[in-house]
Parts: structure tokens; sequence; C-alpha cells
């Protein structure tokens, strides 16, 4: 299974993963780690960042490709739970009482995913070269 990995935020209408990487944390949201930077130039603006490769289990080791790269991962439990939170805003009642709202109530937060596993892909990445018209591995 590939699935593109673009540059858009969160927007919390609710969609899901495809069921693939929901097997690997909460069907919200997983949790990808690299070490060292990832860059986009230009306009950010759902632009495709990386392609992530599963196998239909879930089980074998995961690949990421940034542009000509190629990154091999693995699958890890976390030792704490993650949890992704969304502050809530609160609209004042009356515009006199804004100011005395704003400091008397604390924000308040949702919880809107509990993270378990993540993928790690902590090797150095793999070049690319273009044989025809398919990609290899260098």
């Amino acid at each position: 299974m590939i699935i593109n990995i673009d540059t858009r935020t969160f927007n919390g209408s609710g969609q899901s993963l495809p069921p693939t990487l929901a097997n690997i944390g909460t069907s919200e949201v997983a949790l990808v780690e690299l070490q060292g930077e990832l860059e986009v130039e230009g306009d950010k603006s759902g632009q495709v960042a990386a392609k992530l490769t599963l196998d239909p289990e879930g089980k074998k080791k995961p690949s990421l490709r940034v542009g000509h790269h190629l990154l091999e991962g693995k699958i890890v439990n976390l030792s704490k739970p993650l949890a992704v939170l969304e502050k809530q805003s609160r609209e004042p009642e009356d515009s006199e009482d804004a100011s005395i709202s704003s400091s008397a109530t604390p924000p308040s937060y949702a919880i809107r995913a509990i993270v378990r596993k993540k993928l790690v892909f902590s090797k150095r990445p793999m070049p690319m070269v273009a044989a025809g018209n398919t990609l290899a591995t260098v």
C-alpha cells in the first residue's frame, strides 16, 4: 500500500487513515519519526512531501520515499502512549465580558487520538537512480 504524505495541516474533519495504516496506530493519526530535517521547496500548500509504503498486513518494514531517496524503517511500540490534543476556542458571550471571561476561564482541550506505535526511520537514506521508467536503489 502506498500512502502520500502531504504538507496540509490538520483540520479536525475526522478523516481517518487507510485501514493498513490504522492497524499500526489509531484510525486517526500515525507518528512518523525521522532523523534530520524534511525540507520542502516552494509553496508547501498541499504538496506531496513523501510516499509511505506498507505491506497489507502492516508487519514488515515500512519504507518512505522522499524525492530520490528511500528510507527503510521499523514499527515500534511507544513506552508511554501520546495524546493528540486540540485546543477548544470559547466564544465570549458579551464584548464587555470578553476581557473578564478570557482571564477567568482556562482554555479547554479535547483528546483527538491516542498514539501507541510509531514508524521510526533512523538509518541513512539510500539514493535511488532511474533505470528506464522505474526507480531502483543503488
